[in-house]
C-alpha cells in the first residue's frame, strides 16, 4: 500500500506540466529539496533519457519505421472511415434521385411524344394510335368509368380498348383560340384553356391518380382519400386530395403559378433542397408562384377570381398590366396582338371581358380605358396611342 502510494505521487509530479518543468531542470545538476517522491520521479526521468541515448542505430531505425507504420496505419484507418461515409452519402443520394427520377418519369416522358400545335382543331389522342379531332371551340369530353366509351360534346361517342392488366394512356391537345371540358373516369372534371396539353390515364389503375399538364388547367377533383391526385407539370407537381385549383404551366412563362380556391394541396418543386424536392402547403385563398430560373416558391393571397373567371366564360383584371392581359386573350383567341406605342407597356386595366364578345371587340374595351384604339391591320390586331 504504501509503494502504490509513492507511486501514485510520482506519477503525478511526472504528469503536472509545472512540476515536470522543475524535474527537467533537475535533471542535469543536484536534486532540490528533501521531498523523497520528487528525487524518485527526477532519477526516473534521467533513466529514461539515458536510455533513449544509449540506443543501438538498428534499434533507432526499428523505432522509427514502427512509429511511422503507427501514423500510416491510423491515416489509413481515417482515409476509410471518411471514403466509407462519403461513399454511403454518395450512394444515398443516388438511390434517392433515382427513386424521385422513376416516380415522376413514367407519365412525363409519355407526354412527349405528342407537340402542342397553335391552330386548328381540338385533338383527342386514344390507344392504338387512334386520333379523334374535334371541331367545336367549347368542347366537351366525357369519360365512362372504365375509360373505353367516351362522348364528345353530347353528340359523338367513341370506343377504345382498355387493357386493365396495362396503363391505358390518352392525350387531349387543345389549340390556341379553343377550350375544353374533360370528365375523367374519376369523375374529376378539368377545364383546359387555350395552348394547353393534358396526358391521363384513360381509367386510373394504380393508388395514385396521375396526370400531365402543359398549359392552363382548373381542376375540380372528387375526394378520394386512399387515392391522391397528382398534377405534374414540368416544373411543379401538385397533389391533392379533392378540392379545386387552377395551374398554369405555359413554357413561354417564366412563372409556373397554382391558384388554390378551396381545400388543400402540396406543391413538390426543384428548389435548393440537397436531397429529393422542395415541398410547400398552400391554404383556400392563396397563389403560389414558382419562378423557373431562380427555383425559387411564392405564395400570396389573391382574389382567386382572377385566375379562374375564365372557366365560365370572362375574365376578370385588377390593375393588371397591358402586355399581361394582351397575352392572355392572344392565346384564348389564337391571334397575333402588337402594341404601336412602346409606352404603352406601362398601362394596367382593371375591368370584365366577357369572352363571348371577339378578340377585336373586347380589345377596343380595353384600348378605350388606356386612351388608345385598336386597329384589325391584316392577321393582327394593332393597339396604337389615339
Amino acid at each position: 500500500m504504501k509503494n502504490e502510494k509513492i507511486k501514485n505521487k510520482v506519477e503525478d509530479i511526472l504528469t503536472d506540466d509545472l512540476r515536470l518543468t522543475e524535474v527537467r531542470e533537475d535533471v542535469a545538476g543536484s536534486v532540490r529539496g528533501e521531498d523523497t517522491n520528487y528525487s524518485l520521479a527526477v532519477r526516473i526521468y534521467r533513466a529514461l533519457l539515458n536510455s533513449r541515448n544509449f540506443l543501438m542505430p538498428k534499434q533507432k531505425q526499428l523505432l522509427g519505421d514502427q512509429i511511422q507504420q503507427s501514423i500510416q496505419s491510423y491515416k489509413r484507418k481515417m482515409f476509410i472511415r471518411r471514403f466509407s461515409a462519403a461513399a454511403m452519402f454518395l450512394l444515398f443520394i443516388s438511390v434517392s434521385y433515382l427513386y424521385l427520377s422513376d416516380r415522376e418519369s413514367g407519365i412525363k416522358l409519355y407526354a412527349q411524344d405528342y407537340e402542342l400545335p397553335t391552330n386548328g382543331s381540338t385533338r383527342l389522342y386514344l390507344s392504338g394510335e387512334q386520333t379523334v379531332d374535334i371541331n367545336s371551340e367549347e368542347s366537351v369530353i366525357d369519360y365512362s368509368e372504365n375509360g373505353n366509351l367516351i362522348e364528345i360534346d353530347a353528340s359523338e361517342t367513341v370506343n377504345q380498348a382498355v387493357d386493365h392488366k396495362e396503363m391505358v394512356v390518352n392525350t387531349v391537345v387543345v389549340p390556341y383560340g379553343k377550350r375544353t371540358k374533360i370528365t375523367l373516369s374519376d369523375q374529376t372534371s378539368v377545364w383546359l384553356n387555350s395552348g394547353s396539353k393534358l396526358v391521363f390515364p384513360a381509367r386510373f389503375e394504380n393508388q395514385d391518380r396521375e396526370v400531365y399538364l402543359e398549359g392552363e388547367a382548373m381542376f375540380e377533383v372528387t375526394h378520394d382519400r386512399r387515392h391522391p391526385f397528382h398534377v405534374l407539370t414540368n416544373e411543379v407537381d401538385v397533389t391533392v386530395l379533392g378540392t379545386v385549383f387552377n395551374v398554369s404551366a405555359y413554357r413561354d412563362d417564366s412563372l409556373t403559378s397554382t391558384v388554390l380556391v378551396e381545400g388543400s394541396v402540396e406543391l413538390s418543386y426543384e428548389g435548393h433542397s440537397l436531397i429529393g424536392k422542395s415541398k410547400e402547403l398552400m391554404q383556400p385563398g392563396t397563389m403560389a408562384s414558382y419562378d423557373v430560373s431562380a427555383k425559387r416558391m411564392k405564395q400570396q393571397e389573391v382574389e382567386t377570381e382572377l385566375y379562374t373567371s375564365w372557366r365560365n366564360g370572362y375574365l376578370v383584371f385588377r390593375q393588371q398590366p397591358l402586355p399581361d392581359i394582351l397575352k392572355k386573350v392572344s392565346r384564348y383567341y389564337n391571334v397575333n396582338i402588337k402594341l404601336d406605342d412602346p409606352e404603352l407597356v406601362h398601362e394596367t386595366f382593371s375591368g370584365s371581358l366577357d369572352l363571348r364578345n371577339s378578340a377585336f371587340e373586347i380589345l377596343t374595351i380595353v384600348a378605350e380605358i388606356v386612351n388608345a384604339q385598336a386597329q384589325q391591320q391584316d392577321d393582327q390586331i394593332v393597339i396604337t396611342r389615339i
